[in-house]
């Protein structure tokens, strides 16, 4: 190996190098030269890679200056000596160089440096590596005596095997023994737990000692699995239906056991409900109730307690009710309040509705009726017979209100025959109604005191329409003819004021309104009440008839106004209900055809007024082939002479009113019957006119003869020429239809309270209403015409 030659003195091997890379001399020519070689080799090598630079790094720090060092000055020479010859903690060698000596140093030690450092690294290696070897020979020593040892234990366990090859048999053999027993075990676990009941629920089936409750009705529920699940053992093996029929015949006694303990409990506490305050319903009870219509001996003879102990105890509230009152005396007896008949009975009814809502309410919950939404105060439904529950419901109410009916009916038939009014009889009568149809939606009709109800009820209208038809044979025994204001009569206002009232009741009823006009206790009420009175009515008119002409002309005239003022005032009694409309139409067909007969008389008294009667009469009973001037009355003498005193008549004539219809009752029924007679004298005279132009009468200067034209005419009589008269208008008119439309049944009703034996004759309204409103009538219904 070759050395490098040092550098010059005066330059530093750094400072070689850059000038060396920087600025390159010259190179010889000679490519042969060995050290051109070495130097073109060292100038081409590059130190920029990393390893080449630590390597650099590393070599360039064994041989540091002595400047970069040390660290102070004024240390010793000893300190440079000594460490010359030292090594750094890396086992590095370090020579101490003087400034610009390193390189010379370097190249004269780096190689033996190396050297050394490599063989000193390579000695510590092997001492290592010494150290291991002989770790290694130990732990291969205890490698040895362990395989040993283990070879020891391997052979004592295979004497062992051998030694207890039958024990391991024999346990083997017991534990597939104990295996198939607790298979057999737990089987016969599982039969027991689904076939037989525990001990806690036996006791709940059997013992006195656990109360009636949920276990025992789970206990039920568990026996009727049970025998529902033994169904599938009795259809199997010989040996298993044996095992079938052994548990059905125990979970029967069970059952048995059961059920009469649920029976038991029962009847005890169907004996406390003695108080209305005490009817309240477990679910307890209502499960068990719901348990025994399993069997129903048991439930009836349960039911039969209740019926009794139920049935006493709402009787003696009744009498309590009736006799004491309530806690403390309030509520007052019933009996204290006999003086007042629709009082007395509407509290005994009252009472009765409630105690019989209450028991509903208490049955309901007993029996577990599914709750229906409704109302507080609503009406119930009426019983469904598909229903079970509602079935056993209406049966228990049913009995359990049967006492009531004997001294409800005595007490309530003693009432109705001390009556003799005959508006409080038929309020009595209603207010049974009433009750009958609520009691009857509550506890069906088939019920007990349903039938007492209704026999009540019926015995209530029998007094009641007796009342009714002795009334009316009192209007038929004393008759005497109209007053000269042919007003209606005194008894026939009075009892259309009663007709009025019991109509007001009615309507109060619970009757369906769309099933009014067909019921038959309200037909039956109109025609005894209107038929006496429509009677009366026609017997004092013809005793009028009579008085005043022996039957002329004039009697039947005020036979008719009178006739429609009696009808007229019935009618407008009727008219405030919709549900009388049917005798309503009965009643305008009798008054229009007493309208029609005034109107026949009206148009004729009217034609003799006015001259025209002769000529109308010769018109309609003339010969066929005789003009009308050769006849006497119609000569154009005396037709002239007509035809004047009918133009005079004109001037004299109120189109509006006539005197002698100043009686009747409706003044827009007499304006329609002088219209009608005015427009038939119109009609009468147009056809005057016609046959004095006809040349076939032979009138000679006719048109001389008429003084006045038909347009005139029509005019002077307020008729229209171009209008027809509608015959039907009156179809659709009442007598009340001009009446103001006032509260005319409150003022009735407190003109009564007022003075019972007032008296009214409302001739210029349309009809009497039964007062004397201005105070200036006579008290016989009387009144100045004016």
């Amino acid at each position: 190996m070759s050395t490098f030659s040092p550098p010059p003195p005066t330059a530093s091997p750094s400072r070689s190098l850059s000038l060396s890379l920087s600025a390159p001399t010259s190179i010889p020519s000679s490519r042969n030269n060995p050290i051109s070689l070495r130097i073109y080799k060292t100038i081409g090598t590059s130190f920029d890679d990393q390893s080449s630079r630590e390597a650099l790094e590393l070599a360039s720090s064994f041989y540091s200056s002595s400047s970069s060092t040390s660290v102070e000055k004024g240390k010793g020479k000893a300190d440079l000596s000594v460490s010359e010859q030292d090594e750094d903690l890396e086992g590095l060698p370090r020579r101490r160089t003087l400034r610009g000596q390193s390189a010379a140093t370097a190249r004269k030690w780096l190689k033996r440096d190396v050297e050394s450092t490599l063989a000193g690294g390579s000695q510590k290696f092997l001492e290592a590596f010494a150290e291991v070897d002989q770790k290694l020979e130990v732990l291969r020593e205890h490698m040895k005596e362990m395989q040993v040892r283990c070879d020891q234990v391997q052979s004592e366990l295979d004497q062992a095997n051998s030694g207890t090859k039958y024990l391991l048999e024999r346990a083997d053999g017991l534990r597939s023994q104990r295996a198939s027993a607790q298979l057999r075990s737990s089987l016969i676990n599982l039969f027991l737990s689904k076939f037989t009941l525990s001990e806690a629920e036996l006791a709940a089936l059997g013992s006195r000692e656990v109360a009636v409750g949920p276990s025992l009705f789970d206990a039920l529920d568990r026996v009727e699995k049970i025998r529902k699940d033994c169904e599938v053992l009795l259809g199997g093996e010989e040996g298993k239906m044996q095992a079938g029929l052994d548990i059905m015949r125990a979970t029967s006694d069970q059952m048995e056991s059961g059920y009469k303990k649920i029976h038991r409990w029962c009847q005890f506490e169907f004996r406390q409900f003695t108080r209305e305050t005490q009817l309240e319903v477990s679910p307890v009870m209502r499960e068990g109730i719901k348990r025994l219509r399993d069997r129903p001996v048991l439930l009836k003879d349960a039911l039969q307690g209740l019926t009794s102990t139920r049935s006493s105890s709402i009787l003696q509230s009744f009498l309590d009710a009736l006799t004491r009152g309530g806690p403390n005396g309030l509520p007052r007896p019933i009996e204290l309040h006999a003086h007042d008949p629709t009082r007395y009975v509407g509290d005994m009814l009252a009472w009765v509705h409630q105690a019989t809502a209450s028991e509903h309410e208490f049955l309901d919950g007993l029996f577990g009726v599914r709750e229906k939404k409704r109302m507080v105060g609503a009406e119930r439904d009426s019983i469904n017979p598909g229903e079970e529950e509602e079935m056993m419901v209406a049966q228990a109410m049913d009995k359990h209100l049967e006492g009531l009916g004997r001294p409800l009916k005595l007490r309530i038939q003693q009432t109705i025959k001390s009556q003799e009014g005959i508006i409080m009889a038929y309020k009595i009568a209603n207010l049974l109604q009433f009750y009958l149809i609520t009691m009857k939606k509550t506890i069906g009709e088939e019920a007990l005191l349903c039938k007492t109800l209704q026999e009540i009820h019926d015995q209530a209208y029998i007094a009641f329409f007796e009342n009714l038809d002795a009334q009316g044979r009192s209007l038929l025994r004393f008759l005497h003819p109209p007053d000269a204001t042919l007003s209606p009569p005194l008894a026939l206002r009075d009892f259309c004021l009663i007709l009025r009232e019991l109509l007001s009741v009615y309507s109060t009823s619970l009757v369906d309104p769309s099933e009014r006009e067909s019921d038959s206790d309200l037909a039956k009420l109109l025609d005894k009440s209107i038929d006496p009175c429509v009677e009366m009515c026609e017997r004092m008119a013809e005793m009028r008839r009579s008085t005043v002409g022996g039957g002329a002309a004039g009697g039947d005239w005020e036979k008719d106004l009178f006739m429609v003022n009696c009808l007229g005032y019935l009618q407008h009694t009727l008219e405030v209900y919709d549900f009388t409309s049917r005798r309503m139409a009965m009643l305008e067909e009798n008054i229009r055809g007493h309208v029609e007969s005034m109107t026949f008389e009206h148009h004729g008294k009217l034609l003799e007024q006015c001259g025209l009667a002769p000529v109308m009469r010769t018109i309609r009973t003339r010969p066929a082939d005789t003009p009308l001037s050769r006849l006497p009355t119609t000569s154009p003498k005396s037709l002239t002479t007509a035809l004047s005193t009918f133009s005079n008549w004109l001037t004299t004539i109120d189109p509006s009113n006539s005197p002698r219809l100043a009686l009747l009752s409706s003044a827009r029924l007499a304006d329609i019957i002088h219209r009608k007679a005015l427009r038939k004298i119109y009609e009468a005279y147009g056809e005057v006119t016609e046959r004095v132009l006809d040349p076939k009468e032979a009138y000679e200067f006719g048109e001389t003869m008429l003084r006045r034209g038909r347009e005139e005419v029509a005019i002077a009589l307020g008729v229209n020429e171009d209008d027809e008269w509608d015959e039907d208008e009156e179809d659709t008119l009442r007598l009340g239809d001009d009446i103001p439309k006032l509260d005319i049944k409150d003022k009735v009703e407190e003109q009564i309270d007022e003075n019972p034996s007032a008296s009214v004759m409302r001739r210029d309204s349309g009809v009497g209403l039964g007062l004397n409103l201005d105070g200036q009538g006579n008290g016989n219904g009387e009144q100045k015409v004016q």
